[in-house]
């Protein structure tokens, strides 16, 4: 009876063990979004923000301490460079150190020759600008100039098939770190003093071109990298930071809402903001539970430790999105109560562009994970990179969920669509419940509770959002994903085929 009963058993055809675990593979995307949100949130509110130790600097940024800040950018068109030179003018108005630089960093635009026509109008109307800086705000004799302009020629990048500046914002600080840290000049143009650069500079404050520095925050990020248990330290090889930070970054908040300024994806995506966000201290996850941040572009560089890190390491035309390699290998620290302000983009198709730019740079850095020992990378930098990874695969893994349960395969089309909700308004969802929790009941009134319920509405908005535009992210994202595989396949070829041929030539030669 046992017996016939285990060879009359129901064998499961093959095409259904292949479905089950296609729909388990699939599924496992969107949930493990939602159970990343959740452990986070549940660390945030579990551990006290980390409070970096530092020095107050009470009569100002040390001549030991020097600073530049800089910001990359394009000269795209006269207006671009107006609004530039305004940016680095207001960075000084709220910032006013005697030992800070202020710089721009710029390229010309991308092209099909070494020059443009325009380019020396547009060179000589940002040196005018920076020039009338330097005389409304005189650095001192004998001193270097306080408004600097750092401008590079373009080379031809044959991964691109186009001139540009070389490895365009990565190349720009780095041959700036690389100047400082040795004296050697020769990657910018010399525009006389305007390109003159303090000597003996310690950090480099590096800013987008539409990041606000409010007013002392040079000064607080400087105090926290001069601290001594801040300060890096490299290992015997100098090739990697085993104690201190060789980066220090800001956290970065959307300005407060105006009405005028405000569009309704703005609103919708921006975040939580109230009427001070500037002075409260929260928590970043990995700072607070690793004592190791993320970098994303925005924060102060140590000259000397990023150049013995970093300084001609990377793979040349190969490094898109360097910001968390960067962070990962020079390591970087979060310091929450300093802040700078930057806007999200006024509309979804900004959005997108920006989206699908970062997915090819986190695509382009998988054979970094291949090749994890060669370049140090702890196991938690490990996981930031392939949690990247991961989550540009949700929206794709997510409509093919939604297009098998049409299909009958699967959950039911209801449960696949509330996982789908649930993946991208898991991490909004949990701070607009938290923010429920007010940190005195006597607060509690008409008013919190107005405010409260337009929180998580906004978060369940932003879910739905999310589902309606499904397929146009999918698509996004498939996109990046497929074209940054493809062409590192076929740039890898293409690399191998000139160096045989150059080797080849140099043999005749």
């Amino acid at each position: 009876m046992a017996a016939g009963d285990r060879g009359g058993a129901r064998r499961w055809p093959a095409s259904a063990i292949v479905g089950l675990a296609l729909v388990t593979a699939l599924l496992w995307l969107p949930v493990s979004e939602i159970v990343v949100a959740v452990v986070n949130r549940l660390i945030g509110e579990s551990l006290r923000p980390t409070y970096m130790p530092r020095y107050l600097l009470p009569t100002g940024i040390p001549a030991s301490a020097r600073v530049v800040v800089a910001i990359p950018a394009l000269l795209g068109s006269t207006g671009t460079i107006d609004r530039l030179v305004h940016r680095l003018h207001l960075h000084y108005l709220a910032n006013p150190e005697p030992c800070a630089q202020f710089a721009l960093l710029t390229d010309g635009v991308d092209a099909d020759a070494a020059d443009l026509p325009g380019d020396g109008a547009l060179l000589a109307h940002a040196q005018n600008l920076v020039q009338a800086l330097n005389h409304q705000h005189p650095a001192g004799a004998g001193s270097a100039p306080r408004f600097v302009l750092l401008h590079r020629a373009r080379t031809y990048s044959r991964t691109q098939q186009q001139w540009i500046g070389w490895e365009r914002k990565r190349g720009k600080l780095e041959q700036l770190v690389a100047q400082l840290a040795t004296g050697a000049s020769g990657a910018f143009i010399d525009l006389g003093e305007l390109s003159q650069l303090a000597p003996q500079t310690r950090y480099v404050l590096t800013l987008d071109s539409d990041t606000q520095l409010p007013p002392g925050r040079l000064r607080s990020l400087v105090g926290v990298a001069e601290h001594p248990e801040n300060q890096p330290r490299l290992d015997a090889a100098g090739q990697r930071v085993v104690q201190g930070y060789g980066i220090l970054q800001p956290r970065v908040l959307a300005p407060l809402p105006t009405r005028a300024t405000t569009s309704l994806w703005q609103w919708l995506f921006a975040g939580q903001q109230g009427l001070d966000p500037y002075s409260a201290m929260t928590s970043d996850v990995y700072q607070d539970f690793f004592s190791e941040g993320s970098f994303t572009g925005k924060g102060l560089l140590h000259v000397a430790t990023v150049h013995a890190v970093l300084g001609g390491r990377l793979p040349t035309d190969q490094v898109l999105s360097h910001d968390l390699l960067e962070g990962a290998l020079a390591r970087c620290a979060v310091v929450s109560d300093v802040t700078v302000v930057e806007s999200e983009p006024e509309h979804s198709d900004t959005a997108a562009a920006r989206l699908h730019r970062w997915t090819r740079g986190d695509w382009q850095l998988w054979p970094f994970l291949l090749q994890a020992r060669r370049w140090s990378l702890s196991p938690l930098n490990r996981w930031k990179l392939l949690d990247n990874l991961r989550r540009s695969l949700v929206a794709p893994a997510s409509l093919l969920l939604v297009v098998l349960a049409m299909a009958g395969l699967g959950l039911g089309l209801s449960a696949t669509l509330a996982v789908v909700v649930a993946a991208y308004a898991a991490a909004p969802l949990m701070g607009a419940l938290a923010g429920w929790v007010p940190r005195r009941w006597a607060l509690l009134g008409v008013r919190f509770v107005h405010e409260a319920s337009v929180d998580l509405l906004r978060a369940l908005a932003g879910g739905v959002w999310h589902l309606a535009l499904l397929p146009q992210q999918a698509l996004l994202l498939g996109d990046a994903v497929v074209r940054t595989v493809h062409r590192q396949a076929v740039s890898r070829w293409h690399l191998l085929e000139w160096t045989t041929a150059e080797a080849a030539q140099s043999t005749l030669a």
